[in-house]
């Protein structure tokens, strides 16, 4: 698939594909996930308009494993539908327009602080209608206009496939044999970085991809690398790069490490 290609139509996140790519790369690692009920998703759903409301990627997540995510912490803090219905059972306190905002997450309590929560801003959605934009912010600041509201990354898909890469890929022991590569703040570097490692053999995975998020993989070398577009939060193009074996990383370390002022366009 080339970069035009995917300028037109980038290939979606499924939970099929999802499942696929991590019972590959880590198998058994999919073990203990659980589907919330019709019933639990009807439920969620109510407040903001019904089933219909949901993008659907997040949908099919919950079909999946919206009860439980087994041993795959994708936050500090829960997606656990169980634990979403349970937040708003408390009829005082306020909450953000449901027209507008959709909690997908709850950020983790500490003595100290309580990290932020997830929202779709369901006004935002993408193109094809799979999915939205999301924001992290505390509830609270979000109800008064008040605090830093986060986009860490553009969309539930892109924040998706990046955590399932961190997780089942580069945090694998020994995690110190994952490479990151800053490429610059160039708008034109992901296009550019994408070419290049389509070219030595890389395609994309099971993961789909969009503008700001490319998951690649190098089936022979047994590789994974994440392109991901500079960003409000992380205004750089950044590539982490990760084979099974040492001696492939090492190779591929040298051959980017030759092409890095290319790729950054210096």
């Amino acid at each position: 698939m080339t970069w035009s290609e995917i300028l037109k139509a980038p290939p979606p996140l499924t939970m099929r594909g999802l499942l696929a790519f991590m019972e590959r790369w880590k198998p058994g690692s999919t073990q203990g996930f659980e589907p919330a009920t019709a019933e639990q998703i009807a439920a969620l759903a109510k407040p903001h308009g019904g089933l219909n409301a949901l993008p659907r990627v997040y949908r099919e997540f919950l079909e999946t494993m919206g009860a439980s995510t087994g041993n795959l912490r994708l936050k500090a803090g829960t997606t656990s539908i169980s634990a979403l219905l349970e937040d708003r059972e408390d009829p005082q306190r306020e909450r953000p327009d449901a027209r507008r905002y959709l909690k997908f997450t709850i950020g983790e309590e500490h003595p100290e602080e309580r990290y932020p929560d997830d929202f779709f801003d369901l006004t935002h959605p993408t193109p094809d209608g799979r999915d939205a934009a999301i924001i992290r912010v505390h509830e609270e600041d979000l109800v008064r206009g008040k605090g830093a509201v986060e986009q860490a990354f553009p969309t539930f898909s892109d924040w998706l496939r990046t955590m399932v890469i961190a997780r089942v890929v580069f945090a694998t022991d020994p995690e110190e044999q994952t490479q990151y590569y800053n490429l610059g703040p160039k708008p034109e570097t992901p296009a550019r970085t994408y070419e290049f490692f389509t070219r030595i053999g890389f395609s994309l995975t099971e993961l789909g991809a969009s503008l700001d998020v490319v998951p690649l993989e190098h089936p022979e070398r047994g590789a994974i690398a994440l392109v991901s577009a500079p960003s409000t939060s992380i205004p750089r193009t950044g590539v982490e790069l990760r084979a099974r074996d040492k001696s492939q990383q090492a190779l591929l370390n040298e051959v980017i490490e030759d092409h890095k002022q290319e790729l950054s366009g210096g």
